[in-house]
C-alpha cells in the first residue's frame, strides 16, 4: 500500500492534519512514538488548565492530578474513536524518514507515501548552565508528575507557562518566585497590562524578580525550582542524513506553504519554531495538507490570540501599543477597568481592564490586550474583529447581552466612538 498522506507526530498540529486529509479522501497513517495527542493533551494545554481549574475550586493536590489524568484518559480514547471513524491509520513506534517516499517504524515496518507532514512537536529547553536532574531543577514534564508540594518554589522564566504554574502553585499554598530576564513579565505583551500582572501577583504574595540571572541569586534557597525557559523542537534521529531536509538554530525550515526544501516533505506545529501555541500548530497542520491536496495558500500569522491562564487572566491579539508605535502613525486607545462592568461586580472580581489600540483615521482595531475576568475567552471576539477589519463603528452598532462580562466590549467602543 502507499499512502497518499504520512504524518509523524499526533499532537494537535499532526492529529488535525490527518482528519483533513482524511476528510479530502486521501489515505492517511499517523505515527507517535509516545502518548497520541502529544505535548498539549498529555504534557501542556488540557493537564496545566485542569490544574487552575481545580486549584480554584480548592481541590487537593492528589485530587487535582487524578481528575487531570481522567480528563486525559477520555481526550486521548476520543482520538482513538476519530481515527478509528475516519479511518487514519495509527502507528504507535519511533518514526525516521528513510528516503523523501519511504518512513520506517520501528525496526521493521516500512511505509510508502507520496506526501510526508513531520509534525513532531517540542521539548522544554534548558540553559548552558543549569540542566534538569529532573529532582531539584525540574522541567515542567518533571512537574506534572510531582506526588507532594514543595514549601518553596523557584520559576526561572516569567513567561506564559511560568507565570501560570506560579498561579497554581500559589494557590496550593506554596511560596513562589519567578525570575525573569527581560524588564516586564510576559515579554512581549502590552506593557501596561504586564505591569498590572505583577502588581496582582505581588499582591497575592508571589515574588517577582525582573532584570535578573538565574546566577544572580542562590539556588539553595529554594526546595524545587522550575526552569521554564521555552522549548526546542524534538528532531533527533528524525531522518537519515541523506535526506538533508534543512534546518535553522534547531528549527526545520518552510516556506510560506509549509513545505520544507524536499519538496513532498512539510512540516508544521512547534517543530518550525515561531509560535509553539497548539491552535497555531492545529491552523500550519491542516494549512499544510490544503497545499498538498488542495488550493495553495500561504501562512498567515496576522491574528494569533494569546490566551494565559493566570490569576487574573491575561489575553492579547493583534499587535500591543509599544509595536503600534514603531508602525503606525496615528492611533488611539481606551482602557475600560472592569469596575464599570456590573457582571464583574456580581461575580465578585473587578480587577483589571481591557485595553483596545484603534487606527486613528479609520477606526480599524489593531491590537487588545485584557486583564481580568474571562480575559482568554473575550480575545476571540477582538480576534473576530481584526480579523475580519471590523471598526470600531462596526462594534458599536452591535447590541451586546445585559448583564455580561462581554459588555467590556461595548463600553470600549463606546470610549473610542
Amino acid at each position: 500500500m502507499v499512502y497518499d498522506l504520512c504524518v509523524i507526530g499526533a499532537g494537535w498540529a499532526g492529529f488535525n492534519a490527518a482528519q483533513r486529509a482524511s476528510k479530502l479522501g486521501k489515505k492517511v497513517c499517523l505515527i507517535e512514538d509516545k502518548e497520541i495527542g502529544g505535548t498539549c493533551l498529555n504534557r501542556g494545554c488540557i493537564p496545566t488548565k485542569a490544574w487552575v481549574a481545580y486549584s480554584k475550586q480548592g481541590s487537593s493536590f492528589s485530587d487535582i492530578q487524578t481528575k487531570a489524568n481522567q480528563i486525559i484518559e477520555r481526550l486521548r480514547q476520543g482520538m482513538q474513536f476519530v481515527l478509528k471513524s475516519q479511518a487514519i491509520d495509527y502507528f504507535n513506534g519511533k518514526a525516521k524518514i528513510v528516503s523523501r517516499d519511504t518512513v520506517r517504524v520501528g525496526q521493521d515496518r516500512q511505509i510508502k507515501t507520496k506526501y510526508i507532514l513531520i509534525a513532531t512537536g517540542s521539548a522544554p529547553r534548558e540553559l548552558p548552565d543549569l540542566k534538569f536532574d529532573h529532582q531539584k531543577i525540574n522541567s515542567t514534564d518533571d512537574i506534572l508528575s510531582w506526588k507532594q508540594l514543595p514549601k518553596n518554589l523557584l520559576i526561572i522564566g516569567g513567561g506564559v507557562i511560568g507565570c501560570e504554574f506560579a498561579t497554581i502553585f500559589k494557590r496550593l499554598g506554596v511560596e513562589v518566585t519567578i525570575l525573569e530576564i527581560e524588564s516586564q513579565l510576559l515579554p512581549g505583551i502590552d506593557a501596561q497590562l504586564s505591569k498590572k500582572l505583577v502588581q496582582v501577583f505581588q499582591k497575592t504574595g508571589i515574588k517577582v524578580e525582573l532584570q535578573k540571572k538565574h546566577d544572580q541569586i542562590d539556588l539553595n534557597n529554594f526546595d524545587k525550582i522550575l526552569l521554564s525557559v521555552g522549548r526546542k523542537p524534538l528532531l533527533d534521529g528524525l531522518w537519515e542524513e541523506d535526506c538533508c531536509i534543512k534546518t535553522e538554530k534547531d528549527c526545520i525550515v518552510v516556506d510560506n506553504e509549509l513545505r520544507t526544501n524536499v519538496s513532498n516533505i512539510f512540516a508544521a506545529g512547534d517543530c518550525i519554531g515561531g509560535y509553539m501555541l497548539a491552535h497555531v500548530a492545529s491552523y500550519e497542520g491542516e494549512l499544510a495538507v490544503k497545499n498538498m491536496f488542495a488550493k495553495r495558500e500561504k501562512k498567515d500569522y496576522s491574528v494569533v490570540p494569546v490566551s494565559i491562564f493566570t490569576s487574573p487572566e491575561v489575553a492579547s491579539v493583534g499587535i500591543s501599543e509599544e509595536k503600534t508605535k514603531l508602525f503606525v502613525d496615528e492611533y488611539r486607545t481606551a482602557t475600560i477597568n472592569y469596575l464599570s462592568i456590573g457582571m464583574a461586580h456580581i461575580f465578585g472580581d473587578t480587577q483589571g481592564f481591557a485595553k483596545v489600540i484603534v487606527e486613528a483615521r479609520r477606526g480599524r482595531i489593531l491590537g487588545a490586550s485584557i486583564i481580568g475576568l474571562e480575559a482568554t475567552e473575550l480575545v476571540n471576539i477582538f480576534s473576530i474583529m481584526i480579523k475580519n477589519k471590523l471598526t470600531i463603528k462596526d462594534l458599536r452598532k452591535t447590541v451586546f447581552a445585559h448583564p455580561s462580562i462581554s459588555e467590556i466590549i461595548a463600553e470600549v467602543a463606546k470610549a473610542l466612538e
